[in-house]
């Protein structure tokens, strides 16, 4: 290798990591999951080992994919901007970045922004949970949907619309088979933490890794109904809780970058939802 690196590959890495699984991943890049697989391997060979360590039901990241996850992502960014920043210079194009939680489409919206403002480049980023602040403070992204919980300082917020609250359970729990529960029937179970995982406690990095240790799990998970729709399993249940408060869906945006096209944006998005 030359030293170069695909930002394609780079991609599709990063793909595979957030997702934890090479079939959905490649349905979420619209490619075949071979081909996939058969540039991942490249970039592997590239890099002079593996990224990943691939087991029956999941995958993990080596040391070398720890670290190309660490800064794939920023490089990826880094090389957007500065496309982006060019093609602007170069056409008279500007560009605006709409974030969204990896579980929230926001194609209606953006599709509608577009078409009322066709000289713009609307570009879309997908954002973790834990990053969703940090994206909007730094400028990765200029308007992002979202999900509770957020850290709110130096940015505006807007409820976009409320989401039903549900539970998520192993298949073989005890509420597993129930229609609806409440908040009292939840009172006994303890509620289902991600932080680490395994005997070593190692952080837990994908939703993928979430759902299969949910279900081997005796707790309860609590989840906005669009959360279980997106990430499904055939030994997780998902129930409606009757009386838990629905989960609010954010519009965000850094009080420092409050302009006017932000505020259409968020206009239209909140009129494609009504």
């Amino acid at each position: 290798m030359d030293g170069d690196l695909d930002l394609r590959k780079i991609r599709y890495f990063l793909a595979v990591a957030d997702e934890g699984n090479f079939t959905r991943a490649a349905a979420s890049l619209h490619i075949a999951q071979p081909v996939l697989s058969r540039q991942i391997q490249t970039l592997e060979r590239e890099l002079g080992g593996p990224l990943f360590i691939r087991r029956p039901r999941s995958l993990e990241l080596t040391p070398a994919g720890r670290e190309l996850l660490k800064d794939g992502r920023k490089l990826l960014a880094d090389a957007a901007d500065l496309a982006a920043n060019v093609r602007g210079l170069a056409t008279g194009r500007s560009v605006f970045t709409v974030g969204h939680h990896r579980a929230i489409s926001v194609r209606a919206a953006v599709r509608a922004f577009q078409a009322e403002h066709p000289t713009l480049t609307v570009r879309t980023v997908a954002l973790d949970a834990d990053t969703q602040a940090a994206a909007l403070l730094v400028g990765d992204a200029d308007v992002a949907v979202v999900l509770p919980p957020l850290a709110t300082e130096g940015l505006i917020t807007q409820i976009l619309k409320m989401e039903p609250t549900l539970i998520r359970v192993s298949s073989e729990h005890d509420l597993a088979q129930h229609a609806e529960v409440t908040l009292t029937d939840l009172a006994p179970y303890e509620n289902v933490r991600f932080e680490t995982a395994g005997e070593n406690g190692r952080p837990v990095r994908n939703v993928e890794e979430r759902i299969e240790l949910l279900a081997s799990s005796t707790g309860v998970y609590m989840t906005p109904a669009l959360c279980a729709d997106r990430y499904r399993h055939p030994d997780v249940a998902s129930i409606p809780v009757s009386d838990a408060p629905p989960t609010p869906i954010l519009l965000a945006w850094a009080s420092s970058r409050d302009s006017q096209m932000t505020r259409d944006f968020v206009a239209i998005a909140t009129a494609s939802t009504s």
